[in-house]
């Protein structure tokens, strides 16, 4: 009788074990799927307009869905790609129908191994960038070049120890000190053209200095 109920808890722990590794990707099924999919629908239920690239954000198979890139064999969502080829609205008849505004909800921080976001060229209606962006840990590529965002740039973004793009470029955007960027250790290329330096004084040349690219 011991022994079955020693084996009855051993499977109890091993059940225990085989869904944390799924959750961090090692088989991944069931919930763990369900999650991905789930929190991209959350993050759209904050968005407008782009009728054109979220018409296809139906269904369950969310790595089909136009913008996300999944890994081959788990369905992992590694990227989101959602920018605005056209930004000026003068180029494009249809315009309205590619561009993206609205909120950008923290349900991202449900996808784990989210790598690349690009929102650029999109008009989010002077919304500041969101600070959870700093917890998303394993970000290499984020990209929101006049994506609509304005206000100060927020330090936690030098939590991204693994970022090695980021472009910031817009005027509506400035900062209050860099020193934040010193932690971004793996970053290969920084693009901050007409944000506003004003604040920082001369103080920002010291901080780009310390880059290590």
């Amino acid at each position: 009788m011991d022994n079955i109920s020693a084996i009855g808890f051993l499977l109890v722990i091993q059940c225990l074990i085989t869904s944390e590794l799924a959750c961090k990707g090692e088989t991944l099924q069931g919930d763990c799927l369900k999650s991905d999919g789930e929190a991209l629908l959350d993050f759209k239920s904050g968005l407008k307009g782009s009728i054109t690239k979220l018409s296809s954000w139906i269904g369950d198979n969310y790595c089909q869905w136009d913008g996300i890139g999944c890994e081959n064999n788990t369905n992992i969502v590694l990227s989101i790609n959602l920018h605005n080829t056209y930004p000026s609205k003068e180029i494009l008849e249809n315009w309205s129908s590619i561009n993206l505004s609205g909120e950008i909800l923290p349900s991202l921080l449900e996808l784990k191994y989210l790598r690349i976001l690009d929102l650029r060229g999109n008009t989010f209606e002077n919304i500041p960038i969101p600070k959870f962006f700093g917890s998303l840990k394993n970000f290499q590529y984020l990209n929101l070049y006049y994506g609509g965002f304005s206000g100060a740039i927020p330090p936690t973004l030098g939590n991204l120890s693994n970022l090695q793009f980021l472009d910031l470029s817009d005027g509506s955007l400035f900062v209050r000190d860099l020193e934040w960027m010193t932690s971004l250790v793996s970053l290969k290329k920084l693009k901050m053209t007409y944000v506003d330096f004003s604040a920082v004084g001369s103080q920002w040349m010291e901080a780009l200095n310390k880059l290590s690219f």
